[in-house]
């Protein structure tokens, strides 16, 4: 038997489960490269597909809950006005029991709806839901347009997601969601976060099984929605109002609706200030991870979960094998391989200038998804708006 020395030698039953740790690493490692080529692949899938018009533009409604968010709610409203779609879409805000007096700065050019009236007294945990709902119930246009106060629309990109919906058959259209440019490495943190976040959405709407949506920017006919009948079933949960409402699409028992990603028709959301706020953001979204039941996305968490997991295990166990190698190589590759994703996607966006963060972000990730899953696996949950 081998006797831990000076040396680096250790005692036969540490070398043996080092070595079971390196292999079953790798393996986790090589097994997520591969479905980050396959994502890439599904990438430029969707990137060069363009509607093929064949109908006129559809009539559509932007449904904008919102609470306490008078200072972003102008720049977003100004936005939405300067958009030149035609017929020109109807904007509905719905005012989810706002202390800020948001309300007051609308513009006679909205409607505006209060939450409260819909509720009536009645108790709820999914106010957006809820808002939502209210929403869709108050428009007759064919197609809803779901994006959130914090956004800004840059010109013509409410025109080109709706240019989806003149192609035949398309009943759900995926619009990207970025991060607008802003300084310090926690705001590029998030552009670099997002980006991945759009990288899966694109992939897999390319092969035509979606796992991922942004209620920022989520547009579907208002019939499929009446089909499904809305948010029932997963009503109860405070999130979820763009992925779970997606799943339920996939679901159907008609089949899964024909659905898209509008790569052209981005949409600007600003970073949240400061690490605990990015922390409690994060988390929210991960809480309603249990309730997901497409198998893709399913596995598309796992993986990158373990993945990180498997390299932060590594790490911390470095002391007992003294073995830094195998340690630097699957964390290299894992980082090139992201890297390769990742240039691809903000080389489309024109904002190749986030990759700067990179190399940090690509440090730090690991530990943050890690604590993030696993702050959400042990139910800890966090308050939103006072909530």
């Amino acid at each position: 038997m081998r006797q831990g020395q000076p040396g680096g030698l250790q005692p036969w039953g540490v070398s043996v489960i080092v070595d079971w740790l390196v292999g079953g690493s790798s393996l986790v490692v090589a097994s997520y490269v591969v479905w980050q080529l396959f994502n890439l692949w599904g990438w430029h899938r969707t990137v060069h597909q363009r509607p093929t018009p064949v109908r006129p533009t559809p009539d559509a409604a932007v449904i904008v809950p919102f609470r306490n968010e008078r200072t972003h709610l102008p720049r977003l409203v100004e936005s939405l006005l300067s958009q030149r779609t035609k017929p020109r879409p109807q904007l509905i805000f719905v005012n989810d029991h706002s202390t800020d007096g948001g309300e007051k700065v609308l513009p006679a050019e909205v409607t505006v709806l209060e939450l409260a009236d819909y509720l009536h007294g009645r108790q709820t945990s999914a106010h957006k839901k809820a808002a939502l709902t209210y929403g869709i119930g108050q428009t007759e246009a064919g197609v809803v347009v779901t994006t959130d106060a914090d956004c800004y629309w840059p010109e013509g990109s409410l025109e080109k997601l709706l240019d989806h919906y003149r192609s035949a058959g398309t009943d759900v259209v995926l619009g990207p969601v970025l991060i607008e440019p802003a300084a310090g490495f926690c705001a590029g943190f998030q552009a670099l976060d997002l980006a991945a976040y759009q990288f899966l959405t694109g992939a897999t709407a390319g092969w035509g099984r979606p796992v991922l949506a942004n209620g920022a920017n989520f547009s579907f006919r208002r019939e499929l929605f009446l089909a499904v009948d809305g948010y029932a079933g997963v009503d109860h949960l405070p999130s979820g109002d763009d992925v779970l409402l997606l799943h339920k699409f996939q679901g159907r028992s008609a089949g899964a609706p024909r659905t898209v990603y509008a790569a052209d028709a981005a949409v600007y959301t600003r970073a949240v200030r400061g690490w605990r706020a990015l922390w409690r953001q994060r988390l929210r979204w991960a809480g309603k991870a249990g309730e997901y039941t497409n198998r893709g996305l399913q596995l598309a968490q796992g993986l990158a979960f373990l993945t990180s997991l498997v390299l932060l295990t590594l790490l911390f166990t470095l002391p007992l094998h003294l073995r830094p190698r195998p340690l630097l190589i699957l964390w290299s590759v894992k980082a090139l391989v992201d890297l390769l994703c990742l240039a691809v996607v903000l080389r489309h966006f024109g904002h190749l200038r986030e990759l700067r963060w990179y190399p940090l972000a690509t440090l730090f990730y690991p530990f943050f998804l890690v604590g993030v899953g696993g702050a959400a696996l042990l139910g800890l949950k966090v308050g939103w708006k006072g909530r």
